[in-house]
């Protein structure tokens, strides 16, 4: 497995705080994105690129936050 991959997405368009991206590579795959996380300046029919990485520490940091919660229900 790659360590990190990449999406080619267009802004299709706007809706509300939403923007509607649809995936380069099949037109039949669109998602949501907070405009929030978008280009400062971006607008629709722009091309943008998503980097998808595996984040270890943040996972392992959550599954110990759950051990501890579960820890704690059971009253250890």
């Amino acid at each position: 497995m790659k360590s990190a991959s990449l999406a080619r997405v267009v802004i299709d368009r706007f809706e509300g705080d939403l923007a509607v991206l649809v995936l380069y590579e099949d037109d039949g795959v669109k998602f949501n994105m907070p405009l929030r996380l978008l280009p400062e300046g971006a607008r629709e029919g722009d091309h943008l690129l998503l980097t998808f990485a595996q984040d270890n520490a943040s996972r392992e940091s959550e599954k110990k936050r759950i051990g501890n919660l579960l820890d704690e229900l059971k009253g250890k």
